[in-house]
């Protein structure tokens, strides 16, 4: 894999720096979701183009009304389960302070808990000693984490509003399917067919570290050639050390595209370029993909699920008490 091969292929049209402290009271304003304006509705929410259940920010704007806030909001308990987990570990601070993770339990059973003191994570397993072993060996402790349950497609939802909320209007008009998806409840959309698969590519740092949470939205350079088809937009989020990467689906240039005779392709965004040190006059580097820390995940399921993730943690030594 080239690292230059997402990005011969797409081009940054917005971020999240493009709304640092927007929002404002007191003037005329138009909801790009509903395209209600002020005389109709509502504007007194502060909304945040990226949550803060990624990290405090005031990236914020003020194309969004309050009944679409309160809409869009509902997806956030579920991303919320999903990322929280990871935000613990690595010592993210939310909107007030890093989240302390309980893990889901079972019947007569306390949570494990896990609570980032100084940077660093401090884990109180209680009796559930299954939740971690030693591997004395690779001098690596092995947690599992058990998430709360989630719905994997409203996190992918609360991942699209991101996107949707760095679009201009211009772009934004060949997303009015989108927006009716994001709109409506999932029982009423059991027939829905995408014209993408619903892929979340998560990554990481291990050298970077970004405090505050920052969003990217990127659009294919070329238009759509041969039988294959690669999405016109694709959305990055970067929080902590970790790396989330979406596409956004409904464009209106797959109206009539048949799926069946298209192949769906996609780019990895190159996170681990960060991470690269580059051989002495060497502007290019081959790397494998299967070396990188990817996790991929389909997002297409509408029933709350739990899911447990193995995370290994080198230490130098272990002191008894």
């Amino acid at each position: 894999m080239k690292i230059t091969d997402f990005l011969d292929k797409f081009e940054k049209i917005s971020s999240t720096d493009n709304f640092e402290k927007k929002f404002v009271r007191g003037i005329d304003k138009t909801c790009k979701f509903c395209s209600k304006t002020s005389n109709e509705t509502t504007f007194n929410n502060v909304p945040h183009v990226i949550p803060e259940l990624f990290g405090k920010n005031n990236f914020t704007n003020n194309e969004e009304c309050d009944n679409c806030n309160t809409l869009f909001g509902r997806f956030e308990t579920d991303l919320a389960n999903y990322v929280s987990p990871y935000l613990t570990l690595i010592g993210q601070r939310t909107k007030s302070k890093v989240p302390i993770f309980q893990s889901r339990k079972g019947e007569n059973q306390r949570s494990t808990r896990i609570k980032n003191i100084n940077g660093n994570p401090h884990f109180n397993f209680g009796s559930n000693l299954s939740d971690f072993e030693y591997d004395y060996q690779n001098n690596q402790l092995n947690v599992t984490l058990k998430k709360k349950k989630f719905v994997p497609i409203n996190v992918y939802k609360g991942l699209v509003k991101v996107g949707l909320s760095l679009c201009t209007t211009e772009e934004l008009e060949n997303y009015n399917k989108t927006i009716d998806w994001l709109s409506q409840r999932e029982d009423d959309l059991e027939n829905t067919i995408f014209d993408i698969p619903l892929l979340l590519l998560r990554t990481r740092f291990s050298k970077k570290y970004y405090a505050k949470p920052a969003a990217i939205l990127y659009k294919r350079k070329h238009s759509i050639s041969g039988n294959i088809y690669r999405p016109n937009l694709c959305l990055v989020v970067y929080s902590g050390i970790l790396v989330f990467q979406i596409f956004i689906p409904f464009c209106d240039e797959t109206e009539n595209i048949n799926p069946k005779e298209y192949k769906f392709e996609y780019d990895l965004f190159p996170a681990f370029v960060f991470d690269v040190d580059f051989p002495k006059d060497q502007e290019k580097i081959e790397l494998d993909i299967s070396d990188m820390s990817i996790v991929k995940y389909d997002m297409n399921w509408r029933a709350q699920v739990e899911e447990d993730e193995l995370i290994g943690f080198k230490y130098d030594s272990i002191i008894s008490n």
